[in-house]
């Protein structure tokens, strides 16, 4: 299985947002889309793939894999792949709202709720807010950054964990139910990933159609 495909499956296998009501092909689509956006941030931090390349500069210690896994982890925890947020659209009690002149605003941008800092261009943090391939990608690499930075200070996955959930130091209780997350689907073998992904097409289609499907494994 090619490495997109993993991580979609792993997508997939995932309790959507109660507010996402996508057909179960418009999900795959969109879970593609992030895997593809995951896949180009990890392979980029980690010199991997399209990016072996001798002017490539490595800014993850470790492997391709855990830097995609990590960013699911915080993907899902930080929005649950929410299409809402995804396309910009946050409600008002989400993204970090806050209110300006009786006007909601949200700080934090994208599936890695993102607020500004200075790891990101202003120009990166204006274009963040879209469900495109290209704003996805862009959001995916900036939420790399934040997660290299943990890494690099604190040299462990709860560490890294804490420091992007806004810890002022490698310790934070909020990260154990992260971890333990992250551990678990790095732990999953492809036949489990595909199960799970199963388990939850037929759930998803259940709800709609009445119709039970499964995922063809290839």
């Amino acid at each position: 299985m090619n490495f997109i495909k993993y991580i979609t499956m792993i997508l997939l296998s995932l309790e959507p947002s109660y507010s996402d009501k996508e057909t179960w092909d418009q999900r795959t689509a969109r879970m593609e889309l992030i895997a593809t956006a995951i896949d180009d941030a990890a392979s980029k931090a980690t010199c991997s793939d399209k990016y072996d390349v001798p002017k490539c500069e490595k800014t993850w210690s470790q492997d391709k894999k855990s830097l995609a896994l990590l960013l699911v982890t915080k993907g899902y925890w930080e929005s649950k792949f929410a299409k809402n947020v995804h396309e910009g659209k946050c409600r008002v009690y989400e993204c970090d709202a806050y209110r300006v002149n009786g006007t909601t605003r949200h700080r934090a941008r994208s599936l890695w709720q993102i607020q500004k800092t200075g790891l990101e261009t202003r120009e990166e943090y204006a274009q963040m807010s879209s469900s495109s391939l290209e704003a996805t990608t862009m959001a995916a690499n900036v939420a790399v950054r934040h997660l290299v930075l943990g890494m690099n200070t604190c040299k462990t996955i709860p560490g890294t964990i804490a420091v992007y959930g806004g810890a002022k130091s490698c310790y934070w209780k909020g990260a154990a139910p992260r971890e333990a997350f992250y551990r678990r689907i790095n732990a999953m073998s492809e036949d489990q990933i595909f199960a799970a992904a199963d388990a939850r097409k037929v759930k998803h289609q259940s709800k709609s159609t009445g119709v039970v499907f499964t995922t063809n494994k290839k």
